[in-house]
């Protein structure tokens, strides 16, 4: 009777045969077959009962599996992964921005360092320079003094006369006219940028 069974099991025929017609009863439990496929299968079926008995046990277990009722995730599962990825994505943020500032401010420092010493070697090698330097510009700055007064001595003047206050108004109030013309054709010419910016912006936002 072992020996009977042991003819029975033997699978026939090389591995190869077997896997080939366990693949076309994979592609069978998902309805891939097409007839002469199909035919084929069953014909491999009544002689093989190796493979007979593997196809039942995977029907079995495909029937379990569609009897098991499909795991449905808890409310607010997507919603609380979605918030955790928004919290690490500005923690990621955050440590980025914390990162550059430091790397920042210590550049500046350096380079402010960097900067009073050499501003400092130049002022002990230049002494003399800057000495001569500053008379310059204590005499510039006097002379400016004398022409800015003397300019408004002028000023004065001028405006003192009806003629000349007349003629100032007038090119003030004329001034004052094209530049608002000119800013009214700024802002005509801005207005179809700024229309199609803010259409830009509300596609990006729906």
């Amino acid at each position: 009777m072992a020996a009977r069974k042991s003819q029975i099991h033997t699978p026939p025929g090389p591995k190869a045969v077997h896997d080939e017609y366990l693949m076309l009863a994979s592609l069978e439990l998902d309805g891939m077959l097409d007839a002469g496929e199909q035919r084929r299968l069953d014909a491999h079926f009544q002689r093989c009962s190796d493979c007979r008995v593997q196809w039942q046990l995977w029907q079995l277990l495909d029937q379990k599996m569609q009897a098991e009722p499909v795991p449905q995730p808890a409310p607010g599962f997507s919603q609380r992964i979605v918030e955790e990825l928004i919290r690490q994505e500005r923690r990621r943020n955050l440590q980025i921005g914390i990162f550059l500032t430091v790397l920042t401010v210590c550049a500046w420092a350096l380079a402010l360092v960097g900067a009073g010493v050499l501003a400092a070697a130049l002022v002990y090698t230049n002494l003399g320079s800057f000495a001569a330097a500053g008379s310059f510009l204590a005499e510039t700055w006097a002379v400016s003094g004398v022409i800015c007064h003397s300019l408004w001595d002028v000023a004065t003047e001028l405006t003192a006369a009806p003629t000349a206050l007349g003629v100032a108004s007038v090119y003030l109030i004329i001034t004052t006219v094209a530049l608002g013309v000119w800013c009214l054709i700024i802002q005509r010419g801005a207005q179809p940028v700024r229309a199609r910016y803010y259409a830009d912006l509300h596609r990006s936002e729906s």
